[in-house]
């Protein structure tokens, strides 16, 4: 056959298959009765039937070899019709040897051989009919006849072929495919559970790269094999027929053994004592067990509610389940503990062990089962040979003796060997004496758990090892396969057909009610009355044999078919009043409904249990308590099977509640129901029932399981439920919470466990919800307590939730009689407060040694009641720097006085601690003594800062420690006392007041580098210190003197200081020049307090000093020191009193000046203020006032005085005071190259602006002036500057870090001007002050920044992150936008006209008869810009010029009369350039055609800026893209056309021609 037709191009085999499709398998186990195993195989059409004998003695002793484990044998034959060439192969075709040794050698591993030394087994394999596959059905086959022979396997065996076909694996060779031509192909046998291989068989070759292929669909196709093999197994041993004919499956039977059968009876009371002995017993036995697994520290655990198994909730109950269900003895009613069988055992070392049997059969207890159980003659006997099978010598005649003993009583016997042997036990391995020890006394204890196991003799199974163990297992297994369960089968169908017409609808009830109506007078002879006088039925009569059938049925699992036979047997149960056989048809009634697996509604169900327990309980002779245990038990265990636990609490209930040991159980076992409840559980119903079980548990005497049921109660109340819809029952839920910790408080008052019992008292003192009365009852409950269970004065604080501490908001307050908040700070440079940074070293709270720390605690009385506190301390933990002062103490702690605390009420304690030695000092609670009798604790513990650094800490919940109550003791730590005095609520807007900061050094060491920070620089002028001894109370912050010069220059540093900080003692810019504070030295610091702004302040001023020689000062904002700050904050309220503005206006005197206008108004209703002095500040202007100030006379004392509600204006007029060569342009020139270095070079700019030389311009208004530049007026006013630039650069560069702006930014511009208005005020109090305008402009270009955003000559530094280029660019455009949307109408040129002369008369020119003046006018064009030159062009117009370029806007201009009308002559068109900073002059002339005052204003300007290389920078758009790749930015003003702004007049006057 062709490869090609082996695979069709669909994908589909010969045989019509896929390509990993198995072929149809049929197998079934125990086809042979005569052998041990068997099994019949089908794959295809490929057939074998195995058969198993063994293990057996092996035949030849040359065999014994392997003395430890089995032999396996295999023999392996062809039937000569298997294939369609019918030949006879002999036994040794090596074909046929071959595939015996591959089964052999294949089953060697996974047979247990070590289980059956000394023993053969024999494999039998015969191949009926062959296709394909021949070695993996052997496999197979085999497989399930061992299994079937009961023989120990590790695991199936499951084999399966695979092939390749054009690079296609194929799964399952039949005979074609395996007889391809070159067709590779393997047999794999592999162990499912494990997934070992234990077999491998290749005859042909196979790529290495498809091998794996083949392998794996060989090992898929063994899985289902298994599954396959499984099922046969399992139809073999559960192959049942049920009431219908029908075939079922019995998975798993429980079999009980016996010695004894007898028939008891049982009476009320001793099952109420046997109840109450067995609930002690399971209670003493599990007593230890008291953990509750669904409540974890107050909350329900959801995942162990909703957990299928609750055995461990209570291990007491289910030990008093299986010990109550196992007490149950054979009653009259039922056939469930009526023996089915019985086993006859005999030793194979007698002389007769058949007799042996025989005289068993004899014996009372046997004669007793059939004559007065269910099964009668009936029973089923089995009997068992027992043999030591290491007694070698009766090995040969141990098989004989058996076959006699299966002759004699056929085929229902078994052979077991085991060992009996005491010296082969003592000389072998004695692991397994261990695993099995004491297997007697529980077996015992399982049967009758009421009866005392006595303690044998004999030590019962001590020469068993575990292979005897799982030899006896597999006997009973083989007792009930082969023989019980068929037996049990047997007599269903017997009895089926007995009471086949009892069971037939209408025929069945005809019959038992002719029998009742018209059968003989009273009771029938099958009628009896048992032990306990209750009726019952004679075994062989058609009711018991209803109900024994009914049994069996039940026993096997037909569930279906017992539960219509039980029906039928309760009407006549019923009918004969026959009440417990009615209860017991009831009670297996309702458990066959729930045994089916079948959704059934509680009334379907519900109602059978409840009339069974209500009939055993009630309508029986003789009250059956047991049994109605029994029923209960049994259906809340379906119940919970079913997970219907909504009905198990009434199911439970129904038992009578007089027997307070079952009762107790029952509710607990109610209360787990409650909470099992799906989707709402009930915890209220559950804490209730719990409560009711904990006192029945008390009144059994069982203490611990009653303390057990309150504390889950207890814990079950702070649990919350996102299922729970009691949302607003708080009050009663605290109401219950009280009750069970009042209770559990007694309880362990009586078992005299006063520590257990103090804490479940003290749980009752945190509510407020809980009546006074209850309250006041508690509390007295409680101290009477400590007094009973108090062990003297050493006793214990106890830990108290009375009264309540907030320890988030306890404050730690070093040297707390002085003002302000004391605290360890980190310090730095560049504006930013000082902070406080957790777990950077030197932070925290810190006091010197000596100091006083007081703790301030807010204490809350969270009851209604009153409660005193007496001897409140704290209770601390000190940590000794240095362990050479051991004798010294660590630290002393006041006691405060005794608080008394009304309900509800909140009071404030403070508690001073002493630090003695150095070292740290926590403080971790509070002490007192509550009512004067209980000594309490209560801890002030708080978590951390969540640490979120590592994916570790931000996973799981990771705190830092917290050092909110912790601080440090440093011998070497500043103690500086610093108190502000004199500070004012409220002043007038710009002016000055003196405050004081006393700074007292207490400590024993130096205080260095004493520094102010302060929140409004502007708002501050900190002066000199001074000692105390020196008084100046009465200096004013201005000093007045004479002689203040008009113009003055001097130089400043031009660097934007931070003006928030201010050094005062020990630094190198500090205000005084020493070096430090000594010890016990005290020094005054003046500080003027300035009204900067109007309206309501909160003003902050902190205090750090160091003992260290590292001062802030010397540090930048990158560095920071610790230093041990105190912060006071202060409330200023500033009104207004004068309101100043200034204006510009141009000059018409000169372009080059402009007019400054200043107007002041006095806002106040009653106050006159005089004007003392104006100055102006710039790098480049000089202003001079306009109006003269007049000498001042006895009469004018005040001469500029300003009124309530009056205005005054000051004009002055500003011009240069440098010329164009002089100009200093420096802090431009700074701001564009640093800017540049910033946005486009790696290292950023570390250069500071070089100083700059200011012109001061003072106007004396009155008597004295005020000396600006070399008082300490200075500094204060530099400062106030630095502040309010740093605010505006803020806005303006939002991207630019604050700490870069001093590199970057100069703290004055050249044309800036700055202006201070001096004032006083005229009587009264004489206050003073001053008004500030900072960066007046004169409208001169600022096009200098967007110079600095052009990249340099060098090009911009290379970016390698898409990041940073990013963040140039938005820096960049940031920038330009600003200067963009701020652009000012500024004009970088400006025209200005001067009439020089009249000339003589035009007619002398002209010649003509007609009268003409001419002018001569000089032109003047000057360049405002510092930085640019200008190139322009420059048109002079004419009137009539004019009106002809306006006649087409329909704009009519009137030049008649006098002033008809002016010309310009000769040149009108001018084309020059004027370099930065200065000016051109040009010569033009007009004539005019009468005299009088002309407008000689018409001209027209255009303007375009040049780059200093002298090219045009005119550009019309804004920004344009270079090659580098940024665009380049020009001025704001690079192209402009002018206008005149203001009118120009010249008086044309007349002349004689004589002149």
């Amino acid at each position: 056959m062709s490869r090609q037709e082996l695979l069709s191009p669909e994908g589909l085999r010969i045989d019509g298959r896929r390509a990993n499709e198995l072929r149809r398998i049929a197998c079934r186990a125990s086809v042979l009765n005569t052998a041990d195993g068997s099994s019949y195989y089908e794959q295809g059409n490929t057939k074998v039937l195995v058969a198993v004998f063994g293990p057996r003695e092996p035949r030849q002793r040359t065999t014994l070899q392997q003395h430890d484990q089995a032999i396996i044998n295999v023999e392996f034959n062809v039937a000569p019709f298997s294939t369609s060439e019918r030949r006879k192969r002999s036994k040794g075709d090596k074909r046929l040897l071959e595939i015996s040794s591959f089964v052999r050698q294949t089953f060697e591993g996974a047979v247990q051989r070590s289980v059956y030394p000394r023993s053969q087994i024999d494999i039998y394999v015969h191949l009926l009919q062959h296709d394909g596959g021949m070695l993996e059905a052997c496999v197979n086959a085999a497989t399930l006849a061992l299994v079937d022979a009961g023989i120990s396997m590790d695991d199936y065996v499951c084999a399966c072929t695979a092939g390749l076909v054009d690079e296609q694996p194929l799964l399952d060779l039949n005979g074609q495919e395996e007889s391809a031509i070159a067709m590779p192909g393997l047999t794999v046998a592999v162990l499912p559970r494990s997934g070992s291989i234990a077999l491998l068989q290749m005859e042909s070759k196979m790529h290495a790269t498809k091998l794996d292929d083949v392998m794996q669909l060989a090992i898929e196709g063994c899985k289902h094999i298994h599954t396959k093999l499984d099922e046969a197994v399992l139809a073999a041993a559960n192959d049942l027929a049920d009431g219908q004919g029908a075939p079922y499956f019995l998975d798993k039977l429980t079999v009980r053994f016996t010695t004894d059968y007898k028939i008891e009876k049982h009476s009320q009371q001793q099952s109420r004592a046997d109840i109450d002995e067995l609930v002690h017993k399971s209670a003493a036995d599990e007593s230890e067990q008291q953990r509750i697994p669904f409540l974890s520290d107050g909350v329900v655990d959801a995942d162990v509610v909703k957990s299928d198994d609750i055995a461990a909730w209570a291990p007491w109950y289910i030990q008093f389940r299986q010990q109550w269900v196992a007490s149950m003895q054979a009653t009259e009613h039922e056939s469930f503990m009526h023996p089915v069988a019985c086993l006859l055992v005999a030793s194979g070392s007698e002389e007769d062990p058949i007799g042996a049997l025989r005289r068993l059969q004899q014996q009372a207890v046997v004669q007793r089962v059939q004559s007065q159980s269910f099964s009668g003659v009936s029973v089923l006997f089995y009997y068992l040979l027992v043999h030591d099978g290491r007694d070698v010598g009766a090995m040969q005649t141990i098989d004989q003796t058996f076959e006699q003993v299966r002759r004699t009583f056929g085929q229902n016997s078994a052979l077991v060997k085991i060992n009996s042997l005491t010296d082969s036990a003592e000389s072998g391995d004695t692991s397994d004496r261990s695993k099995i020890a004491g297997i007697w006394s529980s077996s015992q204890a399982a049967m009758q758990p009421l009866v005392p196991v006595p303690q044998p003799a004999t030590e019962y199974g001590g020469m068993l090892s575990m292979r005897d163990v799982a030899a006896l297992r597999d006997a009973v297994k083989q007792m009930m396969v082969r023989s019980v369960v068929p037996h049990m089968q047997y007599m269903i169908r017997v009895l089926s057909d007995q009471t086949a017409n009892q069971r037939r609808g209408i025929t069945g009830r005809l019959f038992s009610a002719g029998r009742r109506y018209f059968g003989a007078a009273g009771k029938t002879s099958s009628i009896l009355t048992g032990v306990d006088g209750d009726v019952y039925f004679g075994y062989d009569s058609p009711e018991a044999q209803l109900r024994k059938l009914a049994d069996y049925s039940f026993m096997l699992k037909d569930f279906r078919f017992a539960q219509a036979v039980y029906q039928v047997a309760r009407r006549d149960f019923q009918t004969e009043r026959a009440w417990k056989c009615y209860a017991g048809a009831q009670e297996m009634v309702g458990i066959c409904k729930l045994m089916q697996e079948i959704q059934a509604t509680r009334a379907e169900f519900d109602s059978n249990f409840d009339d069974a327990v209500a009939m055993y309980l009630h309508k029986t002779q003789t009250p059956c308590l047991h049994l109605a245990v029994r029923c209960t038990i049994i259906y809340y265990e379906l119940l919970k099977h079913h997970r219907l636990y909504a009905f198990a609490p009434p199911a439970l209930l129904r038992l009578p509640a007089s027997l307070s040991a079952l009762h107790a159980m029952i509710s607990e076992q109610a209360a787990y129901a409650y909470l099992k409840i799906p989707l709402r559980p009930q915890l209220r119903k559950f804490s209730f029932y719990a409560m009711v079980a904990s006192r029945e548990y008390q009144k059994a005497g069982i203490g611990e399981l009653a303390h057990r049921c309150l504390r889950m109660v207890r814990l079950s109340l702070g649990a919350r439920l996102s299922t729970s819809s009691d949302k607003n029952s708080s009050g009663s839920w605290l109401a219950i919470e009280s009750h069970v910790n009042h209770e559990l408080g007694l309880q362990c008052m009586t078992a005299q466990n006063y520590d257990q019992a103090l804490e479940h008292f003290m749980a009752l003192m945190g509510s407020d919800q809980i009546p006074p009365k209850l309250q006041a009852k508690y509390l007295q409950e409680l101290l009477q307590l400590y007094l009973e269970g108090s062990t003297g004065a050493d006793a214990a604080p106890v830990q108290l939730s009375v009264p309540s501490i907030d320890a988030q908001k306890a404050r730690v307050i070093m040297s707390p009689e002085l003002e302000g908040t004391d605290e360890v700070l980190l310090w730095k440079r560049g504006g930013a407060a000082p902070s406080s940074q957790s777990g950077t070293a030197g932070s925290g709270a810190c006091c010197s040694v000596g100091e006083n720390v007081a703790v301030l605690l807010m204490v809350k009385n969270p009851l209604t009641v009153g409660i005193t506190l007496s001897q409140f301390t704290l209770d601390c933990e000190f940590e000794a720097a240095d362990t050479d002062s051991k004798s010294q103490p660590e630290f002393t702690v006041s006691t405060a006085d005794t608080v008394v605390l009304e309900g509800g009420q909140t009071s404030m304690v403070t508690v001073t601690l002493t630090p003695q030695r150095a070292g740290s000092l926590t403080i971790k609670g509070a002490s007192y003594l509550l009512c004067d009798i209980l000594p309490a604790y209560k801890p002030l513990v708080l978590p951390g800062k969540r640490l979120n650094d590592t994916l570790e800490q931000r996973v799981t919940a990771v705190y830092a420690p917290e050092t909110h109550l912790r601080f440090r003791v440093d011998p070497g730590w500043p103690r500086l006392e610093a108190m502000l005095e004199e500070f004012p609520d409220s002043l007038m807007s710009g002016s000055m007041q003196r405050a004081q900061l006393r700074l007292i050094n207490r400590g024993t060491l130096p205080c260095h580098a004493i520094t102010l920070w302060l929140s409004h620089p502007s708002f501050f002028d900190v002066t000199r210190p001074h000692n105390d001894s020196d008084d100046d109370s009465g200096q004013s912050a201005y000093s007045y003197t004479d002689g203040i010069s008009a113009t003055e220059e001097a130089e400043v540093a031009n660097v934007l200081q931070d003006s928030s900080m201010v050094v005062v003692l020990g630094g190198a810019s500090a205000l005084d020049s020493a070096e430090c504070l000594e010890s016990g030295d005290s020094v005054c610091v003046p500080v003027w307090v300035r009204g900067d702004r109007v309206g309501a302040h909160a003003l902050s001023m902190f205090v750090g000093a160091s003992t260290a020689q590292t001062a802030p000062s010397q540090l930048d904002a990158a560095k920071a020191v610790a230093m041990r700050s105190r912060r006071f904050d202060v409330d200023l309220v500033v009104t207004p009193s004068l309101r100043v503005n200034a204006f510009v206006r141009p000059s018409m005197r000169s372009p080059h000046e402009r007019i400054v206008g200043i107007e002041v108004e006095n806002v106040q209703a009653d106050l006159s203020v005089e004007l003392v002095q104006t100055t102006f500040t710039s790098g480049y202007y000089e202003l001079v006032p306009l109006q003269a100030r007049r000498a001042n006379t006895a009469s004018e004392t005040h001469e500029l005085k300003v009124g309530p509600r009056q205005t005054v204006n000051l004009m002055f007029r500003a011009r240069p005071l440098r010329a164009a060569g002089e100009l200093q342009t420096a802090p431009e020139q700074f701001t564009v190259d640093a800017l540049q270095q910033y946005i486009f070079s790696k290292n950023k700019p570390t250069v500071l602006p070089r100083p700059i030389t200011l012109i001061y311009s003072n106007a004396v208004l009155g008597a004295q002036g005020i000396d600006c530049v070399h008082s300490p007026l200075q500094a204060y006013i530099l400062r106030s500057q630095a502040h309010r630039r740093r605010s505006l650069l803020r806005t303006a560069f939002p991207l630019i870090p604050e700490e870069h702006q001093p590199r970057l930014f100069p703290l004055y511009e050249t044309f800036g001007i700055d202006f201070v208005l001096f004032w006083r005020e005229i009587g009264g109090s004489m206050r003073a002050g001053h008004h500030s305008i900072s960066g007046i402009d004169l409208g001169v270009p600022h096009d200098y920044i967007t110079a600095a955003l052009n990249p340099p000559a060098a090009g911009a530094a290379r970016a390698w992150l898409t990041d940073t280029v990013n963040e140039r660019d938005a820096l960049i455009r940031s920038i330009a936008n600003r200067f963009q949307s701020s652009r000012r109408h500024e004009r970088p040129l400006d025209v200005a006209m001067h009439c020089v002369q009249t000339a003589e008369s035009a007619a002398k020119l002209a010649k003509t008869p007609n009268t003409f003046y001419i002018a001569d006018v000089t032109i003047t064009v000057y360049n405002h810009s510092w930085r640019h030159k200008y190139a322009f062009k420059l048109d002079l117009l004419s009137p009539s010029q004019l009106k002809q370029r306006l006649s087409a806007t329909d704009v009519e201009l009137d030049f008649s009369g006098a002033r008809s009308g002016w010309k310009w002559l000769d040149t009108t068109h001018y084309e020059l350039t004027v370099p930065p900073m200065d000016s051109v002059q040009l010569h033009a002339r007009l004539a005019c055609c009468a005299p009088g005052m002309i407008d000689i204003a018409l001209w027209e300007l255009y303007a375009k800026a040049l780059d200093p290389n002298g090219s045009s920078a005119d550009s019309e758009t804004k920004a344009t893209i270079v090659p580098s790749g940024h665009p380049k930015y020009g001025p704001q003003c690079v192209v402009c056309r002018l206008h005149p702004l203001h009118p120009t007049l010249v008086n044309i006057k007349p002349f004689s021609m004589n002149e």
